[in-house]
């Protein structure tokens, strides 16, 4: 039992005391003013009461109030949640053919013949320097996404430098073609596939970060 609901029991018990004292006067003015007195303490009385009950119901307005507040809070964050990762999602599957498209530049200077005796020199340079406008090309198509791109901050500084390493292997691959001799061709090719590497090397990690 509540201190407000035993302090009201005392005051209803103290109104009907004072109703018996009433009842029980003799004399016209000590009865009138027991009657008042009674009447004064039933008005008190109802008032509590009336008070009490009146706070509880606001109070339990409140909770409910606050509980349906928090329901509905609850449930515009797991929808928010869920759009946030729906976006993300898309923005997944907008960047992955992105990095899978770098990866396959960088898997094929990795394995490029730079040696093709069925092709001329002025052949083989066209073929490095088409390599180079493909990826130039991709490189302005992650620019032109780069808002979707930044949504993922790890992957997008190792899609960066994925592609400077790419565009540095495109360098050298055109730049073997005009070697001075042979131990020139090798240090040109060896730079050309360690760049390729780190690219691919850096798209993996990029992909594994989106997944």
């Amino acid at each position: 039992m509540s201190v407000e609901v035993l302090l009201m029991a005392v005051l209803i018990a103290l109104t009907i005391v004072a109703y018996m004292i009433a009842i029980n006067a003799r004399g016209m003015w000590r009865l009138m003013l027991s009657f008042l007195f009674a009447s004064c303490m039933l008005g008190g009385t109802v008032w509590v009461i009336v008070e009490h009950y009146s706070e509880t119901s606001r109070v339990a307005m409140q909770k409910e109030r606050r509980k349906f507040e928090n329901e509905i809070r609850a449930a515009e964050e797991r929808l928010q949640s869920k759009g946030e990762a729906l976006e993300r999602t898309n923005s997944a599957s907008a960047v992955l053919p992105i990095i899978s498209q770098a990866n396959g530049y960088a898997s094929l200077l990795i394995r490029e013949r730079l040696h093709d005796p069925d092709l001329s020199h002025d052949q083989l340079v066209a073929r490095a320097t088409q390599t180079q406008q493909q990826i130039e090309r991709l490189q302005n198509e992650i620019r032109i996404s780069a808002q979707i791109v930044n949504q993922f901050p790890e992957a997008a500084k190792l899609i960066e430098s994925a592609m400077t390493h790419l565009l540095e292997a495109c360098r050298f691959y055109r730049q073997y073609y005009f070697a001075e001799n042979s131990a020139e061709e090798r240090r040109i090719e060896s730079l050309l596939r360690q760049n390729a590497r780190s690219a691919q090397d850096a798209l993996v990690r990029a992909a594994s970060s989106i997944k």
